[in-house]
């Protein structure tokens, strides 16, 4: 009797114990599940404000900047907070150098006759150019349509997290796929390349029949018509593709 008596007071202790554990444990999860909402919830108010910022009349890029700069979490949700912000980061370089892009490059300047009568009439330099504006094309468009594709957008969390921040990422990413504003801008940057590459072909013809053509000072003077008319088909081809933006800026409108 008196072993069973003690058995039953080393039961009972034991389960008093455990049942503190258990409580402890518990009180434990409650706590880091707090934590967690409470992180959550600061990065969902800083996607919000960010949103807001991009949404906004008047877009404010220095708050834009500060704002993909601030860090307001730990651990991994770190790691999630900075890879959505990476990605915006560098979402917003890349529309800026497509912006720079277009700034930058100078058609009308090298169709003009000038340009003709100074680097013809092998064109070696105007044909360079021509080839690092279609190169520089091809490789904003490139990189722009990669900013929606799912592979890409995922790798920007660079460490190996659980399931749920995965998720989580994901969730606050959003729809990646194109929006219409994107798919536009997308063709426009195509139909870019194309017209670079028709103009390119325009010098190449000229430089292939150097010794067919010569200038007035106004236009360029052929020696036989089948090359007027090759010469016109090539410039039809780039009136063709300008017409494309036209249509383009009208799907824009409607």
């Amino acid at each position: 009797m008196k072993e069973k008596k003690k058995m039953k007071t080393w039961v009972k202790v034991v389960l008093i114990v455990f049942g503190v554990l258990i409580f402890a444990f518990a009180a434990l999860v409650g706590y880091f599940v707090y934590q967690d909402l409470q992180t959550e919830g600061k990065i969902n108010r800083e996607v919000e404000e960010i949103e807001n910022i991009l949404n906004a009349t008047d877009f404010d890029e220095e708050l834009f900047k500060k704002k993909l700069n601030n860090t307001v979490s730990t651990g991994d949700y770190y790691k999630v907070e900075r890879a959505y912000k990476n990605y915006l980061r560098d979402y917003y370089t890349l529309i800026n150098d497509i912006i720079e892009f277009y700034d930058s490059i100078d058609v009308e300047n090298i169709l003009s006759i000038e340009n003709i009568q100074t680097d013809g009439k092998d064109f070696v330099k105007t044909r360079i150019t021509l080839d690092k504006y279609k190169i520089g094309c091809d490789k904003l468009r490139t990189n722009f349509d990669s900013m929606s594709d799912e592979k890409k957008v995922m790798s920007y969390l660079k460490s190996d997290l659980d399931d749920y921040y995965v998720d989580y990422y994901k969730k606050i990413i959003g729809d990646i796929s194109q929006t219409s504003t994107e798919k536009e801008l997308s063709e426009y940057l195509t139909l870019s390349s194309k017209q670079i590459a028709a103009i390119k072909d325009i010098f190449d013809f000229l430089s292939d029949n150097k010794s067919h053509w010569n200038t007035d000072g106004t236009n360029i003077l052929f020696d036989s018509e089948e090359l007027i008319s090759q010469y016109q088909e090539l410039f039809k081809a780039v009136s063709n593709i300008s017409a494309e933006f036209g249509e383009e800026e009208t799907k824009t409108e409607a």
